[in-house]
């Protein structure tokens, strides 16, 4: 039982993630804020996706894995009371919705990753010049 809550734990955490991360990949496709993250590297100048991998500086990779491995290890983002509603009866079903959501976007994420990855590779090969194909009026075409 042991292992099961501690695998459980981490189907949680990853699925929270997993749900960031869908909202990261997509937002900069619609939205930048303008700011620049490192001199003369303004968010306007970064692309989308895989192809971003490339213009981060590389103190902003330490920033970044610093940041994810002090979240880790010592739960800085933990278990706050603050802002949490009272489900009362519902709370067994709210928590079955997170894990399935976190599912979800589990395999979204994925996805995502892997359709940017093979337009990264040969782009245009899905015959659309954007992500997010489905809705072109995000685009303002």
């Amino acid at each position: 039982q042991a292992t099961f809550d501690q695998y459980r734990a981490a189907e949680l955490k990853h699925g929270r993630v997993c749900m960031l991360a869908v909202l990261g990949y997509i937002a900069p496709e619609t939205y930048r804020f303008g700011y620049d993250i490192a001199p003369g590297v303004s968010t306007y100048d970064i692309p989308n996706g895989v192809a971003a991998i490339d213009y981060i500086p590389a103190l902003g990779w330490a920033q970044i894995i610093f940041f994810i491995g002090a979240v880790d290890y010592w739960g800085v983002l933990g278990d706050f009371d603050f802002g949490k509603p009272d489900l009362g009866d519902k709370e067994e079903e709210r928590k079955l919705q997170e894990l399935q959501h976190g599912r979800l976007a589990m395999l979204a994420f994925l996805e995502l990753l892997r359709h940017d990855s093979q337009n990264f590779v040969s782009p245009g090969f899905d015959g659309y010049d954007n992500m997010i194909t489905g809705l072109p009026f995000i685009y303002g075409n």
